[in-house]
């Protein structure tokens, strides 16, 4: 599992920044074996990430994983799955908002909808980038906000009910597929809160 700490012990401040300095050199490490890219080096990259990582060094993952063969790939998209720190959510939620390549989107999407992690309180993200994304990324986004098991806000729905009537109104032509991905999407939300108008679900006639 991969385990990135958060809690300090309550110990002298110069033995913190020696560890600190001893797990900075030890996420370097861990870098400079990912930027080999080949097998071996990808796991052993990983075996350092699952006991010293930490969600701050989660961009420079990502950023690499996208230069990766996709036998290394997957063994980074699994490690990415098996992360248990909250404070990771953050993280792919900043990278997916800042990254412009559909492709490398969809890789973190995949790490995503395989986590344990609860990405609910970011509903409308997802069904934003369902809206804008291709059928694909669509259904990465339907598969994640699937996974969700609230209770949502109301304001999490609400926005997520307009982001779907904005879909409906403005949408260039979509395919069948990417029209039901976006009708199952409205279902669910509309499922969390029945007061929602039956307009919002999607008409694909």
């Amino acid at each position: 599992m991969a385990h990135f700490s958060t809690h300090r012990d309550r110990i002298p401040y110069l033995c913190i920044m020696s560890n600190v300095r001893k797990n900075q050199k030890k996420l370097q490490a861990a870098l400079d074996f990912l930027n080999k890219k080949d097998h071996a080096s990808v796991k052993a990259a990983i075996a350092i990430l699952k006991d010293d990582g930490h969600p701050t060094i989660l961009k420079d993952l990502f950023n690499i994983l996208a230069s990766l063969e996709r036998p290394e790939q997957q063994l980074m998209i699994g490690f990415l799955a098996d992360i248990k720190d909250t404070d990771a959510i953050e993280e792919f939620i900043s990278y997916l908002e800042e990254e412009t390549n559909a492709a490398n989107r969809k890789l973190v999407l995949s790490a995503i909808w395989n986590s344990k992690l609860p990405f609910d309180e970011h509903l409308p993200f997802f069904v934003m980038l369902a809206s804008q994304g291709d059928y694909l990324e669509a259904l990465d986004c339907l598969t994640i906000i699937e996974n969700m098991s609230g209770p949502f806000d109301e304001s999490q729905l609400l926005e997520s009910q307009l982001l779907l009537k904005e879909y409906i109104e403005e949408r260039a032509p979509q395919t069948d597929q990417k029209a039901q991905i976006m009708s199952e999407i409205a279902w669910f939300v509309k499922e969390q809160n029945e007061g929602i108008d039956a307009d919002l679900l999607i008409d694909n006639d």
